[in-house]
């Protein structure tokens, strides 16, 4: 348990740090990719990452747990956990846009080379979904998915994570919010998924046959 808590702290530690330079950094980054990369010549590329951008969609979670639940022995267990764990992290990820309500880049009122980073406040985030930019949606159930499916599944958490960035690197290069939007879903997304995964009811559903084999071990080697 230390361990686990000394790891959740240093990443939220390292989040919070890049959390600030990226809003330091908005405006920079949202004209970088206004200006420089041309997002609708990207070809196979912006395939990709629109795929991404799927997988971390209500219908891309609900696709994801199915072949969780077809191919993993566990019956289904994992599924469920793994939308509950999704499902509660977007939800709260809801909440924290509507309360925020900061303006998305993409909206037609912003200026290009004048954007407004600024949180109107749940006066704007509940009527307007142009005010709903504040975490990035997306990347947030991205990193959650990532973070469940690296816990179940430790030596593909390479794939899951590269899709999670591209999920990210997608919302920012389509104009659809800030770099810290998206920092800020990455870092909750994952935060969020890694404390859930780790609660003892969650684990015991979701790693339930693979404790009771180590008990079984453990009986059988004492007995030897």
């Amino acid at each position: 348990m230390p361990a686990r808590r000394s790891t959740f702290l240093s990443r939220l530690l390292v989040g919070l740090v890049l959390l600030v330079a990226a809003f330091l950094l908005d405006r920079q980054a949202f004209g970088f990719f206004r200006t420089v990369t041309l997002y609708d010549h990207w070809g196979e590329m912006r395939e990709g990452l629109t795929a991404a951008k799927f997988l971390a969609s209500g219908l891309g979670t609900l696709a994801v747990g199915l072949v969780v639940g077809a191919l993993d022995p566990r019956r289904w267990r994992r599924a469920a956990a793994f939308w509950l764990i999704v499902v509660c992290v977007a939800a709260t990820g809801t909440v924290i846009k509507v309360l925020a309500g900061r303006e998305r880049p993409s909206h037609e009122g912003q200026v290009a080379g004048h954007e407004r980073t600024v949180f109107d406040g749940p006066s704007m985030g509940l009527h307007h979904a142009s005010s709903q930019s504040f975490p990035s949606g997306h990347t947030l159930s991205a990193f959650a998915s990532a973070t469940t499916l690296a816990a179940f599944y430790p030596g593909a958490a390479p794939v899951f994570y590269t899709v999670a960035v591209a999920t990210g690197v997608n919302r920012v290069v389509h104009h659809q919010h800030f770099l810290s939007d998206v920092v800020a879903g990455a870092l909750l997304g994952h935060l969020m998924a890694l404390w859930l995964v780790w609660r003892p009811r969650l684990r015991r559903l979701w790693q339930g046959d693979d404790e009771s084999l180590h008990q079984r071990r453990g009986e059988g080697a004492t007995s030897d």
